[in-house]
């Protein structure tokens, strides 16, 4: 089965049923790589399972996802009232993150049907965790690379406007404006540091635009999302953009040392790329105020 590889970070995802070795579907395949050393090994299998009642809790969704810490691993549990009480699917990594495996409720799958055994969210999830130790945090943001091969990060929670930015990026190259231009995604990015530049990466995570691609940029520019009445840029403090970020950003809050990590690491960021708060309109006129600061 072709291993799954984001922002230079890989798993490999292996079952002796064929039913449960199934490439992904949709924009996860464009993240799809035919060789490479796995960070993450998994095992996937079928199997009965049961509500988790043992294990230290350390979070609940609130909807689909809660996670236990038990014998030394990580167990994440998905349910679903369509489904049923029990849960559909479990996972469980070894602290490192480095092997785990992946068990299906088969009760509730119809056996003659392949299943991907990483379907949302645990495929983010597994992602998150790999970022928090050490290596990164992803974004709400929509990047943008222009044809210099700069890339600019527009970031904001759902509604701030991250689609609107990519499809305007869009329409200004499709006007001669902005030609060459590629957006990595419209809702979620992936940053990291690597050789002493922050690199920001596309994610299949998409937003309404659909936009996706496995690609990745050096970041030029972060630019905090604020719709207004007219379009501006605003510096922002350094201690304001990391909290701007950290708000804006996904990250294992119940882990003190992946949220002290995340602190450093945007601490990082913000020092090394420029962060202004952008107040736009939706018109083209914010891509050339962007190109020109």
């Amino acid at each position: 089965m072709p291993l799954l590889r984001i922002a230079d970070l890989t798993i490999a995802l292996t079952s002796e049923d064929p039913t449960l070795a199934v490439p992904p579907e949709g924009a996860m395949r464009r993240f799809l790589v035919e060789d490479g050393e796995p960070d993450l090994r998994l095992e996937a299998r079928w199997g009965k399972l049961e509500v988790v009642s043992s294990g230290a809790p350390l979070f609940d969704s609130g909807g689909l996802w809660r996670l236990v810490a038990a014998n030394g691993s990580l167990r994440f549990s998905f349910t679903s009232p369509a489904l049923g009480p029990l849960p559909y699917k479990m996972a469980s990594v070894d602290r490192g993150f480095t092997a785990g495996e992946v068990w299906l409720h088969q009760p509730y799958f119809p056996s003659a049907l392949p299943v991907n055994p990483l379907e949302y969210p645990l495929d983010e999830l597994l992602l998150i965790h790999l970022l928090a130790a050490g290596r990164g945090v992803e974004v709400h943001a929509c990047g943008v690379v222009a044809p210099n091969g700069q890339g600019y990060l527009f970031v904001g929670q759902s509604g701030a406007g991250k689609t609107t930015m990519a499809r305007l990026w869009q329409k200004a190259q499709v006007g001669g404006g902005a030609g060459g231009i590629m957006i990595l995604s419209d809702d979620r990015i992936i940053l990291r540091k690597r050789d002493g530049t922050v690199w920001m990466y596309g994610t299949p995570w998409h937003g309404e635009a659909e936009l996706a691609c496995a690609d990745r940029a050096p970041l030029a520019g972060i630019y905090l999302l604020r719709h207004g009445a007219s379009n501006a840029l605003i510096p922002l403090h350094r201690s304001e953009a990391i909290a701007r970020l950290l708000a804006s950003s996904f990250t294992p809050l119940y882990s003190r040392d992946a949220l002290a990590f995340t602190l450093g690491f945007l601490d990082q960021v913000v020092r090394a790329v420029p962060c202004h708060e952008l107040s736009f309109t939706p018109d083209e006129r914010v891509v050339a105020l962007v190109r020109g600061s």
